[in-house]
């Protein structure tokens, strides 16, 4: 009986109803006062409760795929899970290293005063931004390095932008996943540099599942958001250095795909990117399908093909599971398509699904392939 189908999830529901027509049933009998009659009250209110919990978790995962079967739940519960690490096309290195010649962020003479009383105790700054571009207004969080505050510090530095699963805000990186927590921590064993980490907006409006493309004309243009928009907003805003080596995407669940995209459509801005559970052609929902999955648009975003077809000098660290119905498929298929100068690094979890808890974990080795690899996150002697 599968953890996600419809016969384990009809079972959990129709014990739920059950059991609450039980206590609507017996409540009467035990109305009266009594130890035996007060445990049984006990007893039914617990039951009915701890049925409803099940129920509203067991729908949760049915739709989100937490936990994408019972092997995977033992997995988790046990803390172990096997690992398969797997190589394809170019050299990381040789694929972050290379100069790329296209659009791509300029970097700014002269930066405007950031706003020192609205920087957090964790150097987090919340800001509101138009795209010149993209016509699109949304928010963006950054987490400024320790020194670009520090007076004197002439420093520039990398950016890792981030994106989030859906449904999420900018501060699932930064807060949930505490992304600036486990980048200090390599900082000080010297496995990246410093960087700012840049967290945009995803939904436009706030709830709809762009799946970050752009769509036809008159739709959100979020794609030129995130990859054109927020790049030069940040040049232009802090001290950061805008060759291609020194930018790098990092996404999860969809964002992870965001990543993806990002980096592979836009090798000039950026060198690598981190995909966790993502996959390699946008999954839309049912209330926001921009183009026709058949058609020039799907095309352009189909990176399996793309792989295959025209490979962009990128460097990919990729997570994904065989327990993963998420990503599993499309990453296996990306991971056969690929070749150089693509560089994809890939880490298959046997008894892992598809959730944070698996992501926090790899967070560590995954900066630490950053900072080996992309020159600009590079720890100089």
């Amino acid at each position: 009986m599968s953890l996600t189908g419809s016969v384990f999830v009809s079972l959990v529901v129709t014990s739920t109803i059950v059991g609450f027509v039980a206590v609507i049933i017996l409540w009467p009998r035990l109305a009266r006062s009594g130890f035996r009659r007060i445990l049984g009250r006990s007893g039914l209110l617990l039951g009915v409760n701890l049925l409803v919990l099940l129920s509203a978790a067991t729908l949760l995962n049915a739709q989100f795929l937490f936990f994408a079967d019972w092997t995977d739940l033992r997995g988790a519960l046990g803390g172990k899970a096997s690992v398969t690490t797997l190589r394809r096309g170019e050299t990381a290195q040789g694929a972050a290293h290379r100069t790329i010649v296209g659009r791509a962020a300029t970097s700014a003479s002269v930066l405007p005063p950031l706003p020192t009383g609205r920087v957090s105790s964790t150097g987090v700054i919340d800001y509101t931004v138009v795209g010149r571009l993209s016509l699109l207004k949304g928010e963006v969080m950054a987490r400024l390095p320790p020194g670009h505050l520090r007076s004197g510090d002439t420093t520039r530095y990398p950016v890792l932008e981030t994106f989030q699963g859906y449904p999420s805000s900018p501060a699932q990186w930064i807060r949930t996943m505490n992304l600036g927590g486990t980048m200090t921590t390599a900082i000080a064993a010297h496995k990246i540099r410093a960087a700012l980490i840049v967290s945009p907006q995803v939904e436009f409006p706030a709830g709809a599942d762009t799946e970050c493309v752009n769509g036809p004309a008159g739709s959100p243009q979020v794609e030129t958001w995130l990859t054109e928009d927020v790049p030069n907003w940040v040049s232009h805003t802090f001290r950061v250095a805008v060759d291609r080596g020194s930018w790098a995407t990092i996404g999860l669940s969809s964002g992870g795909w965001c990543a993806a995209m990002s980096a592979m459509l836009h090798p000039a801005q950026y060198s690598a990117a981190i995909v966790m559970g993502g996959y390699f052609r946008p999954e839309f929902g049912f209330a926001y399908r921009p183009f026709p999955v058949a058609g020039a648009q799907a095309a352009r975003y189909d990176l399996v093909s793309l792989a295959r077809r025209t490979p962009p000098p990128v460097a990919l660290w990729l997570e994904t599971s065989h327990a993963d119905p998420v990503s599993y498929q499309s990453s296996a298929a990306f991971l056969q398509a690929t070749r150089s100068p693509l560089a994809v690094a890939a880490t298959i979890l046997q008894n892992a699904g598809h959730r944070t808890g698996v992501w926090q974990g790899l967070l560590p080795d995954s900066l630490a392939w950053l900072g080996a690899n992309a020159p600009g996150f590079a720890v100089t002697t």
